[in-house]
């Protein structure tokens, strides 16, 4: 189950087609909660239990039992103390909001590219019976884009690191697994160092694999 807190989900329709959450087969897999009321708190929490990720808008406003907006204080203690069950229940947590820098590692994405990949999150999930949250950040190809941003992570460390030391250097060997994944990437170093290749010879003969 996916769980999304969004107190501006009700206004979401003007920027996105979010008509087919009402779906029965997004309903199955998805919960959204937008205007929530103190009292709705309990309801998210007993909800956990079956939660795989949990998606909410940064600056989530949340109401009294009047249907009021809280005061700061009270939201921030109520909203904390939420998103504390989250992390003590060790539940993956996406956090989104409108200009917020898109990051993977930090689980912080814009909301525009939140809501505009959610569908093909949701149909991954519903085909394999996995949540993939790396669909949000990349969309379905998201395989493609995260081996090319890899790749590159890996360029930039070789232009970075004198070759005595790639063999030390995590991202250089993961990323020579990708490229030549039928080879030893210890001894595809030694190859260039034997063979005394500069830095872009190396750099070369990668972006030729690559192609």
């Amino acid at each position: 189950m996916i769980i999304i807190v969004d107190d501006t989900f009700i206004d979401r329709y003007k920027f996105h087609d979010i008509e087919y959450l009402k779906k029965d087969m997004y309903q199955d897999v998805c919960k959204v909660f937008s205007i929530i009321k103190t009292a709705d708190i309990i309801i998210i929490k007993n909800s956990l239990s079956d939660c795989n990720l949990f998606c909410n808008h940064k600056t989530l406003q949340l109401y009294n039992n009047d249907g009021l907006a809280l005061n700061l204080e009270d939201n921030t203690k109520y909203r904390d103390a939420l998103l504390n069950k989250i992390s003590q229940d060790g539940i993956q947590r996406i956090e989104f909001s409108r200009g917020l820098e898109t990051n993977y590692e930090t689980n912080k994405i814009d909301k525009d590219l939140f809501y505009t990949n959610l569908k093909q999150l949701l149909d991954y999930y519903i085909e394999n019976n996995r949540v993939e949250p790396k669909i949000l950040f990349w969309g379905a190809e998201f395989e493609e884009r995260e081996r090319l941003s890899n790749i590159q992570q890996m360029l930039m460390q070789i232009r970075a690191t004198r070759i005595e030391g790639f063999s030390n250097n995590r991202i250089i060997l993961e990323g020579l697994k990708i490229i030549f994944p039928l080879q030893n990437s210890v001894t595809i170093i030694e190859r260039w160092t034997n063979n005394q290749l500069s830095k872009n010879d190396i750099i070369r003969e990668i972006n030729n694999q690559i192609i």
